[in-house]
């Protein structure tokens, strides 16, 4: 979203045109980037050292790592950056390409959380029909009690529909132009409360939710559905709340999907 305002000045107009703040790189600057926290270049043929890998099937070749689903897990394909490290705010960023995926995931979690399944916290996801996903897992679909009402056989399609209803908040679905079947750069910056999800620079997705501000987070991984999707290039930064990001914060949720 633009705003022009106008001024005359000794006989001319002069036009100011007032954007969206972003950083110094092009990204949306919910996010001021700090110390790096992790990089991984898969500058070498297998996961380890840097991965410590669950279900799937994963290969490493020529600088990209592919992920498919093993249909026999009933389970996306997920590793986990290891070693863990304890964060809080952070930026993420990683190029990704669905081959036949039908979904990426970056998952955030607190392993010593136990209010939610498998102390999951965060998730911010890309799908191969070109929409972004980005939710509170900590107070949403993951929290004990939902997800274990959501998965009872016993629990009928009207109490789930009303489950699903009180979590709406707590999670956001966005429509995007992205080609997913091609490379996109994926920046995910995530301060207190909000969480900001970019493609190619572009703000994509937006979520203010309690459970994102979680303090004490200690792992970062990647959850792939379908077979299969390709990542390349990843970092995570230390990240501190951007000074200018308040000012600029309704356009930049404005003009998503734009």
């Amino acid at each position: 979203m633009k705003r022009q305002i106008r001024f005359a000045l000794a006989g001319f107009v002069v036009l100011f045109v007032l954007k969206p703040v972003f950083a110094a790189d092009g990204a949306p600057a919910l996010a001021t980037q700090g110390k790096q926290l992790f990089e991984d270049k898969f500058d070498r043929d297998d996961m380890k050292p840097k991965w410590l890998v669950g279900k799937g099937f994963f290969t490493v070749k020529d600088g990209v790592a592919s992920i498919a689903e093993n249909p026999a897990d009933n389970h996306g394909a997920y590793a986990y950056v290891t070693p863990s490290f304890v964060f809080k705010d952070i930026v993420a960023e990683f190029s990704v390409k669905l081959t036949g995926a039908r979904s990426c995931s970056l998952m955030i979690n607190d392993s010593n959380y136990k209010e939610s399944h498998a102390g999951h916290i965060i998730k911010a996801a890309v799908y191969h029909r070109g929409n972004v996903e980005v939710a509170d897992w900590k107070l949403g679909r993951m929290r004990n009690d939902i997800y274990e009402k959501l998965k009872d056989t016993k629990t009928t399609a009207d109490e789930k529909r009303q489950l699903r209803d009180s979590i709406k908040d707590k999670s956001g679905d966005f429509k995007t132009n992205a080609d997913f079947s091609a490379w996109r750069v994926v920046r995910v910056e995530i301060v207190g409360s909000e969480m900001l999800l970019s493609v190619d620079g572009k703000p994509s997705g937006y979520l203010k939710s309690e459970g994102i501000g979680h303090p004490t987070k200690n792992a970062i991984g990647f959850e792939v559905g379908g077979k299969s999707a390709e990542i390349k290039d990843m970092k995570v930064w230390e990240a501190t709340a951007c000074k200018d990001w308040p000012a600029a914060r309704d356009a930049v949720i404005a003009s998503i999907g734009k």
